[in-house]
């Protein structure tokens, strides 16, 4: 996903998920005790990670609306995964790009939107989830009067850096050289323009006579 802003085989998996709630960071020191009676080592592992619903965490911002607040991250995580929470503002959709180091899930909390791959359209409704396996091209656009909010979640961790970067440098929706080289910093490809409003409309269109 990108502001300013093919065709392989992809595996979708699209799920009907209930809304899950959100927490505030807090970190919780976790330890099992494993034997029998005979042994009684203990392993330690990472600590648990809460991120409550007050925290402001860590936020990016771009020129043209997006948001972005890590909710977990690689420290979290040992670099497994990262969960963001997502905002974006209404009609806005990245460019068609694909993802080469990681599988992206998409939960729709708020608003409206349609995703696009080569070989499979669909609009998402609030609490549906869709598995966007890396290598796969794909994008999608909110649509309606209102702007949309995802929980996204990466694994692995490594593409939380693009929001940042953005942001850090300034860029501007008109950037695009320089959009494109910070979606390559993060193993993305931009592949093509955004969802035209005649593409939303006819996916759209084809999701209610399937």
């Amino acid at each position: 996903m990108d502001g300013g802003f093919g065709r392989s085989d992809e595996t979708l998996t699209i799920a009907k998920m209930p809304q899950v709630l959100p927490h505030w960071r807090q970190t919780i020191p976790h330890q099992q005790k494993r034997g029998t009676g005979v042994s009684s080592k203990t392993i330690t592992s990472r600590p648990v990670s809460i991120d409550r619903a007050a925290s402001s965490g860590v936020v990016s911002r771009t020129s043209w609306g997006e948001e972005s607040r890590i909710r977990i991250g690689p420290a979290d995580s040992g670099g497994q995964l990262t969960i963001l929470d997502y905002h974006a503002p209404a009609s806005f959709g990245p460019p068609r790009h694909l993802h080469h180091r990681e599988d992206e899930v998409l939960e729709l909390i708020e608003g409206q939107a349609v995703v696009w791959t080569p070989n499979l359209s669909f609009v998402l409704a609030p609490g549906d989830l869709v598995l966007l396996p890396k290598l796969g091209p794909h994008t999608w656009r909110a649509y309606g009067p209102q702007g949309i909010r995802f929980t996204v979640t990466v694994t692995p961790s490594g593409f939380e850096c693009f929001f940042q970067d953005i942001e850090r440098r300034r860029l501007l929706a008109s950037d695009v050289a320089e959009l494109r080289a910070v979606a390559g910093d993060v193993g993305v490809d931009i592949l093509g323009p955004p969802l035209s409003d005649e593409e939303v409309r006819q996916i759209i269109a084809e999701a209610e006579v399937s």
